[in-house]
């Protein structure tokens, strides 16, 4: 078998660097002061409700996308053409006002309107989105109202830092789409933190291949959050996103193991967002696709490869299942993943047990785990 010399595996059998930030976390500050929320936004955190949290990856219809955080730089930017028109064409139709954000029936009716041809899953009431349910709102949130004569038919808001903005929520009057009213309160939005001198304008994620997302893209030239330097990059400049960086690296290292005839399964998993969604406190598994090896289960765990976007390495890790994750998954959510492809039990990482940027170091590592049998 084509390994490398066993001094290799006694040189790299761990890097015991600082792990990297998760991909998947929620925080639920009591307060959030203007500054803190810049300094989320620019390691690519976002508001959700009451809490802010980041994710870097999705799943729509049991099919996985990496989530790309964007934001459009404010200095210099100045409205294309084509937005110059719709703001124009909008702005002497409707009437359009900015204010402190605030919550009536008014709005109620209309995000109702709104979320009852939404193609996705939004929350059962405005009050829900914004301050979960309740009253109190930790963030310095504004609006967009548009009105026609005295009817409301578009709101946005957005939440204001010292130096940066995010755009949280827009709704519509569905019977007013052909005049693209959610991409004008965005652009309203924009020009609004241009006159308050504002360096940053975050409108949330982009998931490509999931064109949903799209019209983010048409405000200017955005920058995305990159993993790996943990910075911002022009967005044009991304030949490949995370989870497919992800994907081709880990079927690298599956078909170096079939070569070398060590059993392994390329999977994907749909619980790598266990750290969102209340669960109890443990390192869980956050990757999407994985590689499922064939060494001896210990502890009645598996042994599973991964390659990490964040830092450029393959870890082989052995994980065992999360005892309570049947008071959590719904067997509903489950059975819309097949167990040939995707891996349906909730893992949490005991250990590393070994990584490098080599993946016949990998296969070494399995091949001695084996030879331990």
């Amino acid at each position: 078998m084509p390994f490398l010399p066993s001094e290799i595996w006694q040189y790299d059998s761990i890097n015991r660097s600082a792990a990297p930030s998760m991909f998947a976390e929620k925080h639920h500050p009591d307060h959030l002061l203007p500054e803190d929320l810049d300094l989320y936004l620019s390691k690519g955190w976002y508001r959700m409700g009451q809490t802010i949290f980041t994710t870097h990856f999705l799943s729509f219809d049991a099919r996985f996308y990496s989530a790309v955080w964007v934001r459009l730089p404010l200095e210099d930017y100045e409205f294309s053409k084509s937005l110059r028109k719709i703001m124009r064409r909008n702005s002497t139709h409707f009437r359009t006002c900015v204010a402190p954000g605030s919550l009536n029936k008014e709005k109620e009716t209309l995000y109702q309107k709104y979320r009852g041809v939404f193609p996705g899953i939004l929350s059962a009431s405005l009050q829900d989105s914004l301050l979960d349910g309740g009253k109190r709102n930790i963030y310095n949130t504004y609006e967009i109202t548009v009105y026609e004569g005295r009817k409301l038919v578009a709101c946005s808001y957005f939440d204001l830092g010292v130096t940066s903005a995010a755009s949280i929520l827009g709704f519509y009057d569905p019977e007013y789409s052909a005049h693209s009213l959610g991409l004008y309160t965005m652009l309203a939005e924009i020009n609004f933190c241009m006159q308050q001198g504002m360096s940053w304008f975050y409108p949330g994620y982009v998931v490509p291949g999931y064109h949903r997302f799209d019209y983010k893209l048409r405000i200017g030239e955005v920058e995305y959050f990159d993993l790996r330097s943990d910075g911002w990059l022009p967005y044009a400049g991304m030949s490949e996103t995370p989870l497919q960086t992800m994907e081709r690296q880990s079927e690298r290292l599956h078909q170096l193991l079939k070569s070398v005839r060590l059993p392994s399964r390329m999977m994907h998993y749909p619980l790598f967002e266990a750290n969102l969604f209340g669960f109890w406190d443990a390192p869980y598994l956050e990757y999407p696709a994985f590689v499922l090896c064939a060494a001896p289960p210990r502890d009645n765990g598996y042994i599973i490869a991964v390659y990490d976007v964040r830092d450029a390495q393959f870890k082989l890790l052995r994980c065992s299942p999360f005892d309570d994750a049947g008071f959590y998954l719904s067997d509903a959510f489950l059975k819309n993943f097949s167990p040939e492809h995707f891996f349906v039990e909730l893992l949490v990482v005991q250990e590393t047990l070994l990584q490098s940027s080599n993946p016949e170091f990998i296969a070494l590592g399995l091949h001695k785990l084996r030879a331990l049998k």
